[in-house]
């Protein structure tokens, strides 16, 4: 939808500077497969970056041009390799043709249905999948969006592809959060 891609633009071109790695991501971080990572709805790419600055082969999707753009320029200034894939997240097929995966990571970002079931597809056996987003603690307290929010324990046993190994509910700096591990079966 054009006016996703328009308002994460206008909101990416905002920024300036990175902002640390997600909080989540660095207290799991060991249990993510090393070799090929997606970074779903990586945004100005600060979760990406930190994928391929420890030797992932980090592919990054978004909808946004400017925040993909963005990662480009950090990328290169930290002559780092990164496949940027500019997608409709809500319409996720193309993903398919850059599987497998070992490791897939989505921050602050919930997928429609069509995505979150593809994601176990996308995975090798023994894959990881790091999710973290604000919950409906967030919603209330915020502006955020109540539909957009994680709700506690929802997405536990969610698939039965994928073990879920980890699901915390926290905050950080950047609010109330919840977060999953999934290690894929088979």
């Amino acid at each position: 939808m054009e006016y996703d891609r328009e308002k994460w633009n206008a909101k990416h071109a905002a920024k300036k500077g990175l902002h640390q790695a997600d909080s989540f991501l660095l207290k799991y971080f060991e249990l993510l497969k090393p070799n090929k990572a997606l970074d779903i709805a990586c945004g100005r790419g600060r979760n990406s970056l930190l994928l391929a600055q420890n030797g992932f082969e980090t592919y990054a999707v978004d909808y946004s041009d400017v925040g993909l753009a963005s990662l480009a320029k950090q990328a290169n200034s930290k002559q780092l390799d990164i496949q940027l894939i500019e997608l409709d997240l809500d319409k996720p097929a193309l993903l398919e043709t850059y599987k497998p995966f070992d490791s897939i990571i989505c921050i602050n970002f919930k997928p429609l249905p069509d995505l979150l079931k593809l994601i176990p597809n996308l995975l090798n056996k023994n894959g990881i999948f790091l999710w973290s987003s604000f919950n409906e603690i967030q919603a209330e307290k915020t502006p955020f969006p109540i539909d957009k929010a994680l709700t506690y324990k929802t997405f536990i046993g969610y698939n039965n592809h994928l073990e879920t190994l980890v699901y915390e509910r926290f905050t950080d700096i950047t609010g109330e959060r919840d977060g999953y591990v999934y290690r894929k079966k088979y």
